[in-house]
């Protein structure tokens, strides 16, 4: 087998340090673009690859990034964790996927275990905050989708734009005649959920349409028999609404099963619209208007900024929201 080449062997080619290579390869400035594209030019030609297990050994950190997942099962947060999984790959990262069950106990032990391992970094979908830990431990640490409940200064974050999700989705029902609109979410005190049922308040506000405590719904879990039954529980109890907002897919397509089981015609009688843009959005009948979130923005976003921490950069900012775009379909629009 041909044996690798070194990077001084590398540089020996290109005709510049090793110091140079090193810097270009880390985007780390101090050379000419001339310099650059001769250096490129020889990796690209001789296939360099860099030594982990040598880069390891220096930074004492291994080249693995630890993905802390509260539910793997989620096709919203599979999406996010395959995206980040080929992102830091590029890169030359592995990653170690964690998944949590939602448990605030599994997930203190899953974080500890990932430090136990020397990883090179965390990125964690959570609403407790390690970040005091991480920083103790010397392991740069950002967090996207849900932002820590114990908020401080110096955390990186990347999110969606949920506020102005909520308020789409909300005026969506709005402008198709909704006047009595509904909102279901699993857990408010989950940032994500709050921003959306900011969104929400936002858009009635605007429209002059009282908010009415009485349909602000919660399920115990993201599935769509809890929808089916706060949903169903409440038109039976005489509740009137004409259309809902929900914070997930899964509980807009059991919304959409109770209203229907009631005899509500969606979505002449009953507009419904949900949030994420899962793949059942489009194969369930009728189709559901949802907000769809960038995950590819977002991952290679927290990827870059993870890989900066990682590199001893410093970021210009702390905190990034990528924006989100309405999808208008059968639930609020008909075929």
């Amino acid at each position: 087998m041909k044996k690798s080449l070194s990077m001084k062997e590398i540089a020996e080619l290109a005709g510049v340090s090793v110091a140079t290579i090193s810097r270009v390869m880390n985007q780390n400035g101090g050379y000419s673009t001339e310099t650059e594209e001769k250096v490129r030019s020889a990796i690209k030609k001789y296939n360099y690859v860099p030594n982990s297990a040598a880069k390891s050994l220096r930074t004492n950190r291994a080249p693995i990034v630890g993905i802390i997942v509260p539910d793997i099962l989620n096709e919203y947060y599979s999406r996010l964790v395959f995206e980040l999984q080929m992102a830091f790959f590029e890169e030359g990262y592995l990653t170690m996927i964690c998944n949590t069950n939602e448990s605030s106990t599994l997930e203190e032990k899953t974080v500890q275990a990932l430090i136990a391992q020397s990883v090179s970094g965390l990125i964690l979908i959570s609403g407790v905050n390690y970040q005091k830990r991480s920083l103790a431990t010397g392991i740069p640490t950002a967090y996207i989708d849900r932002r820590p409940q114990d908020d401080e200064r110096g955390i990186v974050y990347v999110e969606s734009d949920n506020v102005q999700g909520g308020y789409m989705a909300t005026k969506e029902l709005i402008e198709c005649g909704c006047t009595r609109i509904a909102f279901i979410t699993d857990m408010l005190g989950e940032s994500s959920k709050i921003g959306r049922f900011k969104g929400y308040c936002n858009a009635l506000n605007e429209a002059d349409i009282p908010i009415d405590p009485s349909l602000t719904m919660r399920v115990q879990n993201v599935a769509i028999d809890d929808a089916f039954q706060v949903v169903s529980e409440a038109l039976e109890k005489g509740i009137t609404f004409d259309g809902i907002m929900c914070t997930t897919d899964m509980l807009a397509i059991g919304a959409t099963m109770a209203s229907e089981a009631a005899g509500y015609k969606v979505p002449e009688e009953m507009k419904i619209t949900g949030f994420d843009d899962v793949s059942a959005t489009t194969l369930f009948r009728p189709s559901i208007t949802t907000v769809h979130q960038n995950t590819d923005a977002m991952t290679k976003l927290v990827a870059e900024l993870l890989i900066d921490l990682i590199d001893g950069k410093k970021l210009k900012e702390q905190d990034y929201t990528i924006p989100v775009t309405l999808m208008k379909r059968a639930s609020t629009r008909g075929e």
